[in-house]
């Protein structure tokens, strides 16, 4: 949302409450606010409110907010002059969430058809009891795949999923050493923890259990509901599908109990990190100034990201040139 203000704008518009802290200063006290919606995060900063303000108004409640954008430390900020609370009822709750661009219909087909093509028995059968129950594919449709950086919006988990078995059946095309089907079964299974870390409601937050348990683990305890009623499932398949799921971030420090150990694990990490490092990178320079040559400092990746030369303007190195 940021990306399409500047300092000096005035601001006017119905938006969720993701975050509201409170703070003391000299003068008095002022709140510090996440506000959210369709376009985005915006910060606020609400200098000397109302107590009758600060009771009403808290996370997750919709409210008309009236503002000035400025700059603060080189972010934009709203300099909140007027919060006003609204009616949860009065507003579909998906007009403030970010939603893929993507039909994920179609994409929900897709993951059905290379679903029903896999040829070990026991994952299909698997596969199948997940993916083609009705109230699961609302919640997986409905699930974002992250809170921030990559995918961070209604559908994300199924696109991110789906981008990923397409490079899984590549890999196994390259790789003969590799179980297919394994891999196949690892990334549809891997992130599904994240149905229960993150709640969908007027913003995208994580539930006290995600935050408690994470999704590995839930991804895991996830797995087990589904195996219980399966008579004859081998061990040692339910053994690699678990390990796949909890060494799938890689490395210890990033999350994962346990580090990657079989050729499919290895894989599985590659390209989830693969997907989601991209994908991440193409929001950022898709957000980012149409007039910038280079993004702002991405934290997560350590590093700006450069956009190119834009519309009209000739490349230049510093007013250098190359020599022919």
């Amino acid at each position: 949302m940021a990306e399409k203000l500047k300092v000096g704008d005035r601001v006017d518009r119905v938006m969720v409450v993701a975050k509201k802290i409170k703070r003391d200063f000299s003068g008095g006290k002022f709140l510090l606010f996440q506000f959210s919606d369709r376009e985005g995060v915006l910060k606020g900063v609400w200098w000397s409110p109302s107590e009758e303000a600060d009771r009403n108004i808290n996370a997750d409640d919709v409210v008309r907010v009236e503002g000035d954008v400025q700059d603060y430390q080189g972010t934009l900020q709203l300099k909140v002059n007027h919060i006003e609370k609204v009616d949860r009822g009065a507003f579909d709750p998906s007009i403030f969430l970010p939603t893929s661009a993507r039909d994920t219909g179609t994409i929900y087909e897709e993951i059905l058809g290379i679903i029903d093509r896999t040829a070990n028995a026991h994952i299909r059968s698997l596969l199948q009891a997940i993916f083609r129950d009705g109230g699961f594919r609302e919640r997986f449709l409905l699930a974002p795949a992250a809170k921030g950086w990559h995918h961070s919006y209604v559908g994300g988990l199924a696109e991110h999923i789906h981008d990923m078995l397409k490079m899984s059946l590549a890999a196994a095309s390259v790789y003969d050493e590799v179980d297919g089907d394994l891999l196949v079964a690892g990334v549809l299974l891997h992130d599904l923890g994240k149905l229960d870390e993150l709640n969908v409601g007027n913003h995208i937050d994580y539930s006290d259990k995600g935050r408690l348990l994470g999704h590995i683990s839930m991804g895991v305890s996830f797995l087990d509901e589904y195996l219980r009623g399966m008579e004859g499932f081998p061990f040692e398949l339910e053994l690699r599908l678990k390990h796949m799921i909890l060494s799938h971030h890689g490395l210890l420090e990033h999350g994962s109990p346990v580090v990657p150990m079989t050729l499919e694990a290895l894989l599985l990490n590659y390209i989830d990190n693969m997907d989601a490092q991209v994908r991440g990178a193409a929001m950022v320079l898709e957000k980012s100034s149409g007039d910038n040559r280079w993004t702002d400092y991405v934290k997560l990746l350590d590093r700006f990201l450069y956009r190119g030369s834009v519309a009209g303007d000739e490349y230049s190195d510093n007013g250098g040139g190359i020599d022919g």
